[in-house]
């Protein structure tokens, strides 16, 4: 919106007069959610698109730059989703104005703020306004209510400013964090010492779909000549420091999770190993991971368990459709495929079976 934009906080409400000689034909009134995922409910703002500004508050505070609103609510807290549905669309909206825009943020976490400061302050020269508290009238010539996402963790180049793309974000991310340059090698590759080993970061999960036999599964790894790191996602972390961790590591593992997300992270032609649980979602797996490992220029290989290896067939048995016909499970829709494949399923991973992929990921490095 470009004309007398006034934003006050106190009731979340966006005035808008577009400039003198502009047509518009009547008064028109919206209320949505400023997040990038409208089919999760967050905090409404409301724009209100008017031929004046004869009955609106008076202006607090006047700015010279843009204003950008947007929302933290949804499922903000998962690293997928915080990506997905917040810092990437942030992202394509504000880095072209090379830093001049004001962020105004409804659903407001302290913690987000703090834990992608370094995002943040590099999108934006000003500070961040809390719109669930303000009590000003803030006045913009121009400003962006909500955002828009090119997908799931995406970016189409096509609708991204310059042809942007998700291996030049990893490389953006890197220089935020300030990681070595995309082209430098592997930590395997550039170690000099002769009794080096890969480094491969195993993701366990606390909760839904984590391994039942975690202590077998790492002492698989160590066996197969890999230095091992383990690391138990946490929502507070220090990216700053993490990032450093995740940069220092050849292989990044675990089941199908938001903490995969962390390949952001990894060196070029790095490997991401994804457990994809029972229930023939490997689409899934590879429309949230896969495909943007490849566009980032990592490599991955992926391991599709078997029932033996759910905790569903302990739960449901063979001739339960869950086992049976995982099929006409996710025939019934979104909600029946979540509860099942996602959120009642664990890992007890087959380490006989699931050697080889160990020894193609050790491979691929040596190449």
């Amino acid at each position: 919106m470009t004309g007398d934009v006034q934003i006050d906080g106190n009731i979340s409400t966006v005035y808008f007069v577009p400039p003198p000689n502009t047509f518009v034909p009547k008064q028109q009134e919206w209320t949505f959610s400023p997040q990038s995922r409208r089919i999760i409910q967050t905090k409404n703002v409301t724009v209100k698109h008017l031929h004046n500004l004869q009955d609106v508050p008076t202006c607090t505070i006047k700015s010279n730059v843009p204003a950008m609103v947007f929302s933290l609510g949804g499922l903000v807290g998962n690293i997928w989703h915080d990506f997905s549905d917040v810092i990437i669309p942030l992202f394509l909206a504000s880095k072209p104005l090379n830093g001049e825009v004001q962020f105004l943020i409804r659903d407001f976490f302290p913690w987000f703020v703090e834990k992608y400061s370094l995002i943040l302050k590099d999108l934006s020269n000003y500070d961040i306004v809390n719109l669930d508290k303000d009590k000003e009238v803030r006045c913009y010539g121009r400003a962006t209510v909500g955002l828009l996402n090119h997908g799931d963790l995406g970016i189409h180049p096509d609708r991204a400013f310059d042809r942007f793309d998700l291996f030049r974000f990893r490389i953006y991310m890197r220089e935020i964090y300030s990681l070595p340059p995309f082209w430098v090698d592997l930590p395997y590759k550039v170690d000099p010492r002769p009794s080096k080993k890969p480094r491969l970061m195993l993701v366990l999960r606390a909760g839904i779909r984590k391994f039942l036999n975690a202590q077998e599964v790492q002492e698989m790894i160590k066996k197969n000549g890999f230095e091992l790191v383990v690391v138990e996602p946490k929502k507070n972390v220090n990216l700053t420091e993490f990032s450093k961790l995740v940069d220092s590591c050849d292989v990044l593992m675990g089941v199908h999770g938001a903490a995969l997300t962390n390949f952001f992270f990894l060196r070029t032609n790095a490997i991401m190993i994804q457990i994809i649980p029972y229930g023939h979602i490997d689409n899934f797996a590879f429309w949230y991971y896969g495909s943007q490992a490849l566009e980032m220029k990592l490599r991955k290989i992926d391991y599709t368990i078997i029932p033996e290896e759910s905790s569903l067939l302990e739960k449901y048995g063979w001739d339960h459709p869950v086992i049976k016909d995982p099929d006409s499970v996710n025939a019934r829709g979104f909600e029946d495929r979540m509860k099942y494949y996602w959120y009642e399923q664990d890992v007890r991973l087959n380490v006989t079976r699931f050697e080889p992929v160990l020894v193609k990921a050790l491979q691929l490095l040596k190449q």
